[in-house]
């Protein structure tokens, strides 16, 4: 558990570093998560899932349709919440997608690495495929009234599965040196990944003082409430421990960039996509740790 906190610990280190680095010399974020998104995180999907036992893919399968059922059930406590508000269609929008999807990928997998080394991380990539599919079925929906199926199957995260899957399914053996090109790359994903998350931060959400009420309402949704679900969930489907905990810890993460990237694209609220984001982002720095002392 002392490892674990000295990985997190190192982690929010390089974010708030990322983030002052920005304030002084400003570089630019959208490139660093392009590649991350394009490159470093596929990578790490790859080299991860061909490295699973084969005999234990399908247990580990699982948790996609748990994370997809949680997200589910966090966006209609969150809809519940919304119908009390009376909120415009853009708020009520973004309110929604906020409440529900996570950054389970670019803090998501660095905390799951930092809790249980690699076993952590193998949950935290079938977590995040489960969320994918709720981001473009459910999440696309309620910002579009939409599905996209084809923006999933082309989803980098998604292809890089596939093919990490086809190579276990046939056991395909990569040569050595393409093997540890790849471990090279997967370790320098989590450090990459923070600095992406810490640059895209900012402080200035609460100008916006109409907001202010409805971000703090999503933040106890996003980062209280989502977890005891996942909590109350896998305890019925009676989860392992190391697996509950993974997911207990993917459905305690921040609002997703994307949030405020949908906000944009769809008619959404950006500045209450952008609140959302950051405040989430901010207080996950002492949620996530208790949370490590909670599962510990």
């Amino acid at each position: 558990m002392e490892n674990a906190f000295q990985n997190i610990a190192g982690m929010y280190v390089i974010m708030m570093a990322a983030y002052l680095l920005k304030r002084i010399s400003p570089y630019p974020v959208e490139v660093v998560n392009n590649l991350v998104f394009n490159l470093f995180l596929p990578v790490t999907i790859f080299y991860s899932v061909i490295e699973i036992p084969k005999e234990h893919l399908p247990a580990v399968a699982e948790l996609a349709v748990f994370s997809f059922v949680v997200l589910l059930v966090t966006c209609v406590v969150a809809a519940i919440v919304v119908k009390s508000l009376h909120l415009s269609e853009s708020l009520k929008k973004t309110f929604l997608l906020g409440s529900s999807y996570g950054n389970h990928a670019f803090l998501g997998f660095p905390v799951a690495y930092a809790f249980l080394a690699d076993q952590g991380l193998l949950f935290a990539i079938f977590y995040q495929i489960g969320g994918l599919c709720f981001l473009y079925l459910i999440g696309l929906a309620i910002m579009t009234g939409k599905i996209d199926i084809p923006g999933l199957v082309k989803n980098p995260l998604v292809i890089a599965l596939a093919a990490g899957l086809l190579c276990l399914v046939l056991r395909l053996h990569l040569p050595p040196f393409l093997t540890h090109g790849l471990s090279l790359m997967h370790k320098g994903t989590f450090p990459l990944a923070m600095v992406v998350v810490g640059g895209g931060l900012s402080l200035r959400f609460f100008s916006h003082a109409r907001n202010v009420s409805y971000t703090l309402i999503v933040s106890v949704i996003k980062l209280i409430i989502s977890p005891l679900i996942a909590f109350a969930v896998g305890s019925v489907l009676a989860l392992p421990p190391d697996q509950l905990a993974i997911v207990i810890l993917q459905s305690a993460m921040p609002a997703a960039v994307l949030v405020t990237v949908f906000a944009v694209k769809y008619d959404g609220d950006d500045a209450l996509s952008t609140a959302i984001v950051s405040l989430t982002t901010l207080v996950s720095i002492g949620t996530i740790p208790l949370l490590f002392v909670l599962l510990g």
